[in-house]
């Protein structure tokens, strides 16, 4: 060892034997501290794509790529891809059913028309039925959708010019006896007539006059197949009125006791064809009304109807169990359908909400997706079939709250984690938080293509320039 190399060791510093470089050179030791003497490897040569792998703090996808783009998400800016019965199918979520939920403006519309509708179309190849409530320059939203894929409006107005759907169509019949009670088959002609009819009277039916309701339906149904027709309200109003002998012998009554019987529900209903639902429902269903455009879309443009009043509700709930019976004949086809509904509250209330409500949950045996646009969970009554509509949904997209109640109630429904009304708060115009299943809510914006903008935007009343299209 030599002196410099005691010294050090007396020091307590002992630096390890400097190697030789080959041919016997010795290396300087402040060059080799700095890494000088150690060798160098050559680059290899790469691209952008392929050098992606070598980031290894790239975050997981936050869906797969199964379904519809929703959007990007906002942490990660990948895409977020969800479809509800490709979710169904992959065990994500149990029913198909969507609510959208945020106040005015903040897109949730523009949702709807893009990954609801025009993406549920073009791409996935699926029916959609629209029932379009919301006025752009005085028609429905949708209009303009409508005409760039070819398909008609159906509209419904009170002053009789528009469209008809038969309240008594026999797509909506259930067979001999109208068996409305029957387990996982959908509403038929009776429950739908006393639904309307409890919304004329403002109760519930009673017994006697339910029974002379399903009296007069089975003899006006008889007589209309014997003159080979189709039979409409009018006709069972005739029949409460002027019952049948036998009828009323059957139950062991007189007609006399029959009639009156029936007579507040004959009024009640008179009443509604005359005024609130005339040139509406009570006559044959028109010929533009049906489900076979080539197009896919189906758009029942009810912007004209008012919201004070039954006709809306009565409309609405009339379109429903007439598309889901349809559906149901229809059902070995295996056609999947979106439905459409842009204001889900005006389905709140009544007898006519629970005929909603019920035909809704036979979504699974239909293949039929209902996806409800609402603004705040505090406008629907607890118990209320909007509300039931709203909890049960499984895909949920929360839009901005601008009050923290709103948000709050939010975050209890959809058991969100703590401190997500804040979030909710913060959102803008087209950002949404996704709620797919048991998973964590993700953080979305929302995209569109050139076209899609053009179709979704609503703001030529406020500007004054009519799209183009």
């Amino acid at each position: 060892m030599t002196v410099p190399d005691l010294e050090h060791s007396r020091a307590g510093v002992v630096d390890p034997p400097v190697p030789r470089k080959r041919g016997g050179v010795r290396r300087t030791r402040w060059l080799d501290r700095a890494g000088w003497y150690e060798p160098r490897d050559a680059g290899s040569r790469s691209t952008t794509r392929q050098a992606e792998a070598l980031n290894l703090a790239l975050s997981s996808p936050p869906t797969t790529h199964r379904g519809l783009i929703l959007g990007t998400d906002r942490l990660s800016g990948q895409l977020v891809c969800h479809d509800p019965f490709i979710a169904y199918d992959d065990k994500l979520v149990s029913a198909p059913n969507v609510a959208v939920i945020g106040d005015v403006g903040k897109g949730k519309s523009s949702l709807l028309k893009t990954w609801g509708t025009l993406r549920q179309l073009m791409l996935a190849g699926r029916r959609v039925v629209v029932l379009d409530k919301k006025t752009q320059a005085g028609l429905g939203e949708y209009t303009l959708l409508a005409r760039a894929v070819g398909a008609p409006s159906i509209r419904f107005t009170v002053d009789g010019a528009g469209s008809r759907l038969n309240l008594l169509d026999p797509v909506i019949s259930l067979g001999q006896g109208d068996q409305e009670g029957a387990s996982g088959r959908p509403t038929g002609q009776m429950m739908l007539l006393r639904a309307v009819l409890a919304e004329a009277l403002g109760r519930e039916v009673g017994e006697r006059e339910g029974k002379a309701l399903r009296v007069a339906l089975l003899a006006a149904t008889a007589d209309a197949r014997e003159r080979h027709r189709v039979p409409v309200i009018r006709d069972v109003v005739h029949h409460l009125i002027n019952p049948v002998v036998s009828a009323a012998e059957d139950i062991g009554i007189t007609v006399h006791e029959l009639r009156e019987w029936g007579f507040d529900p004959a009024f009640a209903l008179e009443r509604m064809i005359e005024e609130d639902l005339a040139g509406l429902v009570d006559t044959e269903t028109s010929a533009d009304v049906q489900l076979d455009h080539p197009s896919g879309l189906v758009h029942f443009d009810i912007s004209n109807l008012p919201i004070e009043g039954p006709a809306l509700r009565i409309v609405m709930t009339v379109i429903n169990t007439w598309q889901t019976n349809m559906l149901a004949q229809r059902s070995r086809k295996l056609m999947q359908t979106v439905n459409i509904v842009e204001e889900g509250w005006h389905v709140a209330e009544g007898a006519l909400g629970k005929v909603f409500q019920r035909n809704t949950k036979l979504a699974r045996g239909l293949g039929l997706a209902t996806l409800a646009g609402f603004h705040h969970v505090s406008d629907l009554p607890a118990g209320s079939a909007a509300r039931s509509l709203m909890q049960e949904a499984e895909t949920v997209f929360i839009f901005g709250q601008s009050l923290r109640s709103d948000a709050l109630a939010c975050v209890e429904l959809y058991d969100l984690p703590a401190g997500t009304e804040d979030t909710i708060m913060g959102l803008g115009r087209g950002t949404f938080l996704a709620k797919i299943g048991s998973e964590a809510p993700l953080l979305v914006q929302h995209v569109r293509s050139p076209a899609e903008i053009r179709l979704t935007e609503t703001d030529e009343a406020m500007t004054g320039k009519r799209q183009a299209g």
